[in-house]
C-alpha cells in the first residue's frame, strides 16, 4: 500500500513540476500559451506525457527508497543517545521510538515539503547491526556518517 501511495504522490509531483515549468515559460514569453504550439500533437501529447509520468512514478519508489545495513558493536540501546545526537545535528528530530527502533523526520517544514513528506528515516536495531530505511540519498548519506561516528575503529 505504501508503494502505491508513493507512486501516486510522485505522479502528481512530476505533473505539478511540469505544469509550473510550462506556466513559467508562458509567463516569460518563451512559448505561446496554446497547447498545440507548446507540444507537437497538441492535447494528445498530454496523454503521452501522463503515461510516461505514470511509468516513471511506478518505478521510482523501488529505486528511490532503500534499506541499508550498518554494523555496530553491541545493541541499539548502547548507541541510541549517540545516534539521536547524530540525527539532530543533521536536521532530523526523533518522531517515534520503540525498544528496538526509532523514526526521524526533517526538522523544518520546507525540507519536508520538498521531499513530499517522504523524509522519514527508520532505524531498526538488531544484535550487531542497524537497518536504516528511507530515501536512497538520505539513507546513504546518513548511514555513512553514522557508521563513521559509532565505529569502534574511530574511537
Amino acid at each position: 500500500m505504501k508503494y502505491l501511495i508513493r507512486s501516486i504522490k510522485y505522479f502528481f509531483y512530476f505533473s505539478a513540476v511540469t505544469a509550473v515549468i510550462i506556466f513559467m515559460l508562458v509567463f516569460i514569453g518563451a512559448v505561446e500559451g496554446d497547447i498545440s504550439k507548446i507540444f507537437d500533437g497538441g492535447y494528445s501529447a498530454i496523454w503521452k506525457i501522463a503515461i510516461f509520468f505514470a511509468l516513471v512514478a511506478a518505478v521510482y519508489p523501488k529505486v528511490g527508497f532503500i534499506t541499508r545495513e550498518i554494523g555496530i558493536s553491541g545493541e541499539w540501546a548502547d548507541i541510541r543517545s549517540e545516534a539521536v545526537r547524530f540525527f539532530e545535528e543533521r536536521g532530523y528530530v526523533l518522531e517515534n521510538e520503540s525498544r528496538d527502533s526509532a523514526t526521524f523526520r526533517r526538522r523544518g517544514a520546507a525540507g519536508r515539503i520538498i521531499k513530499m513528506c517522504e523524509d522519514r528515516i527508520t532505524v531498526t536495531g538488531m544484535p550487531g547491526k542497524l537497518m536504516l530505511e528511507g530515501l536512497r540519498k538520505d539513507v546513504m548519506r546518513l548511514s555513512a556518517g553514522l557508521e563513521h561516528r559509532i565505529s569502534p575503529e574511530c574511537e
